[in-house]
């Protein structure tokens, strides 16, 4: 399967300074104000998560642990490493991992699936009839459920599904997260959720664990991606960008719907969680709701 898993050599230098925190501290493994406002800050650059003052045990906790890993015993020395270019690239990315809730499951927020099924994808196909060609992103992906999901969905309601060509990007920050999205096995109870009959046709079961087709597994394809930066992306039919938007503050969430924007086709969908909103961060979609189920469409020429 193509994958850009472990092609990090792009990642930009960190650009925090590091003349405030000292290799001195009452308790060097308890972060003083300065090395949180750094690590904070150093984070936020780095990947857009912004990590406030409710955040500082969480912080702490995360460090302590990445410190100790790396045999570093102050945070002083643990910064050096993760703000050297040449030694700390890895560890800063395992850094990032480290911060983020991979909390997933397949089909999850169960509307927004109707609302593919019902009606996302009976438009797609309309508008699409000629071309055959389907492109969804599915950002901060996790362990790969919410792909496999959109991919089952496709096969399940495109009538002649060979027929189209459908290609699924799914990207995330945690490189173990994307490296079990890969190998597309998951224990039992995380397969409980799919429909019986969607199970058998889309599932080989190995003792307690099920292990995703070959048919599903060949539409998706997971990369590494920093949504602080750029991916090159467009015209995309839909994006799923769920849970996500709740770690950054509001210059980086409107940052990110600029972004989100100029990857979809005109008439393209925004699959959003359901604490997350556009309202007040940008008009440049048009909200629908059906049964529950949300979803926003990118106004174009056909839309307005």
């Amino acid at each position: 399967m193509n994958t850009a898993i472990g092609a990090l050599s792009g990642m930009p230098a960190p650009s925090v300074s590091r003349t405030a925190i000292k290799d001195y501290t009452v308790d060097p493994m308890i972060l003083t104000d300065d090395e949180f406002r750094l690590f904070s800050q150093l984070i936020y650059d780095e990947s857009g998560i912004s990590l406030k003052e409710a955040k500082r045990d969480f912080l702490q906790a995360r460090l302590q642990k990445r410190a100790a890993m790396n045999q570093l015993s102050s945070f002083y020395r643990y910064y050096k490493l993760v703000t050297d270019r040449a030694q700390g690239q890895r560890e800063l990315m395992d850094l990032m991992d480290s911060l983020t809730i991979n909390e997933t499951s397949f089909f999850r927020i169960k509307p927004q699936f109707d609302l593919l099924a019902n009606y996302v994808i009976p438009e797609l196909k309309k508008k699409k009839n000629n071309s055959k060609k389907l492109r969804f992103w599915s950002a901060g992906c996790s362990k790969g459920q919410e792909a496999y999901s959109i991919a089952m969905s496709l096969l399940q309601h495109l009538e002649l599904p060979n027929a189209w060509d459908i290609r699924i990007v799914a990207s995330d920050i945690s490189l173990k997260a994307l490296e079990r999205a890969q190998e597309g096995l998951y224990h039992e109870f995380e397969v409980d959720v799919v429909k019986p009959r969607w199970r058998e046709r889309h599932f080989t079961r190995k003792n307690e664990s099920y292990q995703i087709k070959p048919h599903v597994q060949r539409l998706v394809v997971f990369d590494y991606h920093n949504l602080k930066h750029e991916n090159g992306m467009k015209g995309l039919d839909a994006i799923f960008c769920r849970n996500v938007m709740i770690y950054f503050d509001e210059h980086e969430q409107r940052r990110l719907i600029e972004k989100f924007h100029a990857s979809l086709a005109d008439g393209g969908y925004l699959f959003l969680g359901h604490t997350e909103s556009l309202q007040g961060l940008s008009d440049k979609f048009q909200f629908i709701y059906r049964n529950k189920g949300a979803v926003y469409q990118k106004r174009g020429p056909e839309i307005d």
